[in-house]
């Protein structure tokens, strides 16, 4: 989920409204998508399909200046509170003014969110700075999508892989040899292990924490001391979230995607 639409109803600050609603749209949600639908372009907007945040930050005359965070952002669990301007509405004054939403009921009676209200998952997120008489007053809406069409659906920050690095002690290291190559590791690899009767003698703690930079290999006789290998069948796969989902649930989840689409190129081959 992301912001996808941001109604403006005043904005005196700096901030131009096209880079403001940008800016909002990058912010992430901490809600589940899978508990969304897709909302077409034929679709009303309902409590099923979209989520209704609400700005409304002033920065009063003869005040400091202010710095509008992303925890400002507040969730409207009945949906849009603006209301749209319509040509009749004087007409009928006693019918149910027409916002830009249309939910049946409220999101808060829903069982996922009734301990766990949807709120921006980092509440430290700069969104804007006023100064004194500035006002921004907005309604964001969020919808469902993917990565596909813009990186703000994407709940992967980054992912990459690397090979096992191998670190291998060809020989005992003991004693001053011990703590020149301990103190030579940037990413403290090695340890000291204590013999007894004053010998020490240096092991491979933290094997996967190598980056093999080589630095424990430079100087004099280090490379017929220390061995460095990647084990090429065998990956370390990171990957970083966004906060929406936590990693193991994006791993899952694109698993079953790459399922699906081999299904599909075996039916097609077949």
């Amino acid at each position: 989920m992301a912001i996808e639409k941001v109604l403006i109803a005043n904005n005196t600050s700096i901030i131009q409204d096209e880079v403001l609603a940008h800016r909002l749209g990058l912010v992430p949600i901490r809600v589940d998508p899978r508990l969304f639908d897709y909302l077409s372009e034929n679709d009303q907007p309902n409590e099923k399909n979209t989520i209704v945040f609400k700005l409304h930050v002033q920065c009063k005359r003869g005040s400091p200046r202010i710095t509008v965070k992303s925890d400002a952002l507040k969730w409207l669990p009945n949906g849009s509170e603006l209301v749209k301007e319509t040509r009749n509405a004087a007409s009928d004054s006693s019918s149910k003014p027409e916002t830009y939403t249309y939910f049946g009921c409220s999101q808060e009676t829903i069982p996922e969110f009734v301990k766990n209200p949807i709120i921006p998952k980092y509440p430290d997120i700069i969104i804007a700075k006023l100064g004194p008489g500035q006002e921004i007053e907005l309604e964001a809406h969020a919808a469902k999508g993917i990565g596909k069409t813009h990186a703000k659906w994407s709940p992967v920050a980054t992912a990459w892989y690397r090979m096992l690095p191998e670190v291998v002690l060809l020989e005992d290291i003991e004693d001053d040899l011990a703590e020149e190559l301990k103190s030579k590791c940037p990413v403290n690899v090695f340890d000291i292990e204590d013999l007894g009767k004053g010998r020490r003698r240096a092991t491979v703690a933290r094997p996967r924490a190598c980056t093999l930079c080589r630095e424990c290999i430079r100087g004099d006789d280090w490379e017929k001391r220390v061995a460095l290998h990647r084990v090429k069948d065998h990956f370390i796969f990171t990957i970083e979230s966004t906060g929406a989902l936590p990693p193991e649930v994006l791993f899952t989840e694109a698993v079953k995607i790459l399922e699906d689409e081999c299904e599909r190129v075996i039916m097609e081959l077949s």
